[in-house]
């Protein structure tokens, strides 16, 4: 027994730093910030997409990542972080965010990871502090541009219209569309798993969209001095592939890849998109 209770504590104790999670908050600029830090190697920065939160990661099994020191934060507005409902406190303070978080923790330079929302801030982040950038994920958002910047327009203003994001979701739904009960089940689960709420107050992420046209609108001349390696993903069925693999045309070390019948909520909860960026990482 004795020999049992000294080889158990001996295991415990064996046990990788990499399997542990330092979780807090950080204040950037006055915003306090929810994070997780988890893991060692080179370090990884994972940016979520729009309404979501940094549950995205833990949901596709990209947190923990094996071999990376991985940093994933709520951004401002969302999830556990501070909300703000002014549009001044958004747009490109978002992208400073990042720098600051790496700051921070120490960090020097990152592979940066970004979805959608999350995806724009990386490219805005890469041409704004080119030499803390190690290489880029852009996934599910691209090259986005005016057409882009009139859409999160009128997301603003109509977030800026109801009390929750519940609300704006069930005004934006097609009339006369029947949904399954197993439908709405799976869209539920599908919500979940990307930090996405119902219930979270629609002020903050107005004020979100509103700014947004300060990260956005890159040009081409912009894109072409990304000097670093550029994965792009996006779904099959997703409205946004057009622009992530269109970011080709101007990124000069750039590559694709498409998740077959995937769209642009379950494209990064499918296997094959946790595969492609561990690949990519490790590469």
């Amino acid at each position: 027994m004795k020999r049992m209770i000294t080889l158990t504590s001996a295991a415990l104790f064996a046990l990788p730093f990499a399997a542990q999670a330092d979780e807090g908050t950080f204040v950037s600029d006055g915003v306090p910030l929810h994070y997780t830090d988890q893991g060692t190697g080179s370090a990884v920065v994972m940016l979520h997409a729009f309404a979501g939160s940094s549950v995205l990661w833990a949901s596709n099994g990209l947190m923990p990542l094996d071999g990376f020191r991985v940093i994933s934060f709520d951004a401002r507005g969302h999830g556990e972080s501070c909300k703000p409902t002014e549009a001044d406190a958004y747009g490109t303070q978002m992208v400073d965010d990042v720098i600051r978080i790496m700051d921070d923790r120490g960090v020097e330079t990152a592979h940066i990871v970004g979805y959608s929302m999350g995806a724009e801030t990386a490219l805005k982040l890469a041409t704004t502090y080119p030499d803390r950038v190690l290489s880029l994920v852009v996934a599910g958002s691209g090259w986005s541009g005016e057409a882009e910047a009139q859409t999160y327009g009128f997301i603003a203003d109509a977030l800026g219209g109801v009390a929750t994001f519940g609300d704006f979701m069930v005004a934006m739904a097609p009339d006369g569309n029947a949904t399954s009960e197993e439908d709405m089940r799976t869209g539920i689960a599908m919500l979940s798993a990307h930090g996405i709420s119902p219930d979270q107050d629609a002020a903050p992420l107005a004020a979100t969209a509103g700014a947004m046209h300060e990260v956005i609108g890159l040009s081409s001349a912009t894109l072409s001095a990304i000097d670093v390696p550029v994965l792009g993903i996006a779904g099959e069925t997703d409205e946004e592939r057009k622009n992530v693999a269109r970011l080709g045309d101007a990124i000069p070390d750039f590559s694709f890849v498409m998740i077959p019948d995937a769209d642009h909520l379950s494209a990064p909860l499918a296997p094959l998109f946790t595969q492609t960026v561990s690949a990519f990482l490790k590469d």
